[in-house]
């Protein structure tokens, strides 16, 4: 009897002792992932500091979009441009390839960019929902074009320099009403140019669009 209470006595003390050892090194795992743990996030935010103060000197991509908290895009830098999605989803082409940077509005209409074409106008502009209310136009010649344009749906006043002269043009529905001082007789380069854009779009007198009555009479009767 004796012998068996001293041999379960030992095997209590012997439990007693691996319980010991087993509460020791689950503590020392305990410690050892605290302390990665740690390291993982005084490493992340150490790398989040450097990289917010890193400077590089070269970043080349094709294309960077910004989005805001929701997902929107509302700022867009490309080498390749897309056309302009406005109000309800038209779609309003650019007229030709374009490179630069676009802002976008909440609901991800375009608002408004600054870009150059690949016919070499550069541009910055501001829009409406529906279109381009505001646009300011650099050509690329030696000789110097410059146009500030401002625009609703039915009225537009146009400040414009170029080889016909400076002027300030009010129209209503796409026809100068007024100009000042009025163009009445264009360079033969201007009238040239505008004989074949007539042609490429007739009946719809695009000439008025630009300058007075007398002007592009005297320039199509030439014809």
């Amino acid at each position: 009897m004796d012998h068996e209470v001293n041999q379960l006595m030992l095997r209590v003390a012997a439990c007693e002792q691996e319980n010991k050892r087993l509460r020791k090194q689950v503590k020392r795992q305990n410690l050892g992932l605290i302390g990665a743990l740690l390291v993982t996030v005084l490493g992340t935010a150490t790398a989040s500091i450097a990289l917010k103060n890193e400077v590089f000197g070269t970043i080349q991509a094709r294309d960077i979009t910004i989005v805001d908290k929701n997902g929107v895009v509302r700022a867009r830098m490309s080498g390749d441009m897309p056309d302009a999605v406005m109000f309800g989803g038209r779609v309003a082409k650019r007229g030709g390839e374009a490179a630069g940077f676009m802002i976008y509005d909440k609901d991800g209409y375009e608002r408004g960019g600054y870009v150059t074409f690949d016919h070499d106008n550069a541009m910055l502009s501001l829009d409406s929902k529906h279109h381009m209310v505001v646009s300011l136009i650099a050509g690329p010649d030696e000789s110097g074009v410059g146009v500030l344009n401002l625009a609703n749906k039915q009225q537009g006043m146009e400040l414009r320099v170029d080889t016909d002269g400076a002027r300030m043009s009010v129209s209503k529905e796409r026809v100068v009403q007024q100009q000042i001082p009025a163009i009445d007789q264009l360079t033969p380069e201007t009238c040239t140019r505008w004989r074949k854009i007539e042609k490429e779009n007739p009946n719809k007198n695009v000439c008025r669009s630009r300058y007075t009555e007398t002007a592009c009479q005297r320039c199509l009767s030439e014809q």
